[in-house]
């Protein structure tokens, strides 16, 4: 079933981070697995390579108990492997995953950066194909139309008046359209899909259902440590939409749509994370203001 709760497992008490160490220190007991380097880029746990009994390397990752890690497990599972990491084994009590470890684990992000975004772009599409599948029943999975609301309750200064109103009319009309909704990533970006053999995969879902536009809107403000700094902003959203369009069966406006609902809904979490003013997404946000249907 579909819930209301937040986008992501939020931080955890202070307590709960201090005993971060111990826990592992019990799974990997219980589990029978060699603890290796902690692995970056984790911002709500901690992430740890590991080796199984049977010398297989995987990979620990724990964040705080509760429906955003209940989620992320429940869409692994139900991928398989099938285009998103595979998970091995859960447990919720602890907030505990094992998963899988890519043997390559580049970040799409590099294509963007060797100038094939559009690639990078092909690649991401075709994940989308494989993952938007029905929602398994009975997983507590976020409601990603419900982010939405956000945006409109967001009255911060930083956060454009005009823009905001434009992403919430754009989303009345994206929502009064909307397709059957399905299995989302909910955070398909170029950092969280990394090369697996010649192929792809895709990692730390948020676990979400929704219209399968919201994962296009997503990629379309990324990776944002090169998108914003192109000189031809402009014609690489343009090119982004139109292969989007073209690979997923729908139309350029909607997912350009998406992609300014998204901006905003971005610019507004980084403003309430504490972690900026949104600048950061606005550049790529208003890039495809040109190609919505308002």
């Amino acid at each position: 079933m579909n819930g209301a709760e937040p986008r992501r497992s939020a931080p955890g008490p202070q307590g709960w981070r201090a005993a971060l160490a111990t826990r592992v220190a019990e799974v990997a007991r219980d589990w029978r697995l060699t603890i290796g380097p902690v692995l970056p880029g984790a911002t709500q746990g901690l992430v740890h390579a590991v080796r199984l009994a049977d010398g297989m390397q995987a990979v620990l990752k724990l964040e705080k108990p509760g429906q955003g890690v209940e989620a992320q497990a429940a869409a692994l599972a139900a991928w398989a492997g099938d285009g998103a990491v595979r998970l091995l084994r859960f447990d919720a009590v602890r907030g505990a995953l094992l998963l899988e470890r890519l043997v390559s684990g580049e970040p799409l992000a590099a294509l963007c950066e060797q100038g094939r975004d559009d690639a990078a772009t092909a690649a991401l599409a075709g994940l989308m194909l494989r993952l938007h599948r029905p929602a398994p029943p009975r997983a507590l999975f976020a409601d990603a139309h419900g982010w939405i609301r956000a945006i409109e309750a967001c009255r911060d200064p930083r956060l454009d008046p005009r823009l905001r109103d434009r992403a919430l009319g754009l989303y009345r009309d994206l929502n009064a359209s909307a397709r059957p909704p399905v299995l989302l990533h909910g955070d398909l970006h170029h950092l969280n899909v990394l090369r697996d053999g010649d192929g792809w995969r895709a990692i730390d879902p948020f676990g979400a259902t929704g219209e399968p536009g919201f994962d296009a809107g997503t990629l379309l403000t990324t990776p944002v440590s090169w998108l914003p700094f192109q000189r031809d902003l402009a014609a690489i959203q343009a090119r982004r939409v139109a292969l989007l369009a073209e690979r997923l069966g729908t139309e350029r406006g909607r997912i350009a749509g998406w992609g300014f609902v998204v901006g905003m809904l971005k610019t507004v979490w980084d403003i309430e994370d504490g972690t900026g003013d949104g600048r950061q997404w606005r550049a790529a946000t208003e890039a495809l203001a040109p190609m919505t249907r308002a």
